[in-house]
């Protein structure tokens, strides 16, 4: 085997005894590559990566979660913000799920994994932006109503957070399912099913008295420890092309 390579080595330097070399063309090619590789570190600064990804993604959902945000801020405001952050709270929840969702629903992802900015950091960017969209919006409203009406802010942001957080847990198992990723039905229908919950769930006085502040902490905690847990989870799957993958037929 080493006889064959070597005698392989000698026929391409043999042929390259014969090829002639423009001095003047390589030391261009050479400034080329070095431009481009300027370029393509410059290019990988933090700034230029998020300009980009804001560029290039689907922007309809984006549009539609800032749409709601904003008419949150505008009406959730009022004296009834108390009564109302629960259930406002789950649909914000459901809608940073479907707008990371959304790649797997219009069946982009394996074209989007062959792209320069793969699955993996798309989904990583759409989980920060719209988490930290809906949580201020949450935040903003809720210290807005807070002062004006003297809502108790720490009890308030724990009815917040909870519904928040536990249906991001429920899209997010959905999610997991290849059947929740083939069409958006079973993420519309989690959705539903967990506004409706937290409507009942805020009409239960008792849920509110002082004594209750241990519950919505250790829920609170909970649900934060199993949504990190699954996020590893889809995220692993991702690495490993589970997801991506998948058959949409």
């Amino acid at each position: 085997m080493a006889e064959k390579y070597e005698d392989i080595k000698e026929l391409f330097q043999r042929n390259d005894t014969c090829v002639i070399i423009d001095d003047t063309r390589k030391q261009e090619v050479v400034r080329q590559v070095k431009l481009q590789q300027k370029e393509s570190s410059a290019f990988m600064t933090g700034g230029r990566i998020l300009k980009y990804h804001i560029c290039y993604m689907d922007k309809t959902i984006l549009l539609l979660h800032m749409a709601v945000c904003a008419g949150i801020v505008f009406w959730g405001s009022s004296q009834h913000w108390g009564q109302i952050c629960m259930i406002v709270s789950g649909a914000l929840g459901a809608l940073s799920l479907l707008e990371v969702g959304n790649m797997f629903f219009s069946k982009m992802a394996e074209l989007g994994e062959s792209c320069y900015f793969n699955v993996r950091q798309l989904m990583s960017f759409q989980m920060v932006y719209s988490g930290i969209l809906s949580l201020m919006t949450l935040l903003v409203t809720t210290v807005i109503a807070g002062k004006k009406y003297q809502l108790a802010l720490l009890n308030t942001g724990l009815y917040i957070m909870v519904p928040f957080v536990f249906t991001a847990c429920i899209c997010m198992t959905v999610m997991l399912m290849e059947t929740g990723r083939r069409n958006l039905l079973p993420l519309t229908a989690a959705s539903i099913f967990s506004v409706l919950f937290w409507s009942v769930t805020s009409a239960i006085p008792r849920l509110y008295e002082t004594s209750a502040l241990i519950f919505w902490i250790a829920a609170l905690a909970a649900g934060t420890g199993i949504l990190t847990i699954q996020i590893r989870k889809f995220f692993k799957a991702l690495d490993k092309g589970e997801i991506i993958c998948a058959d949409w037929n």
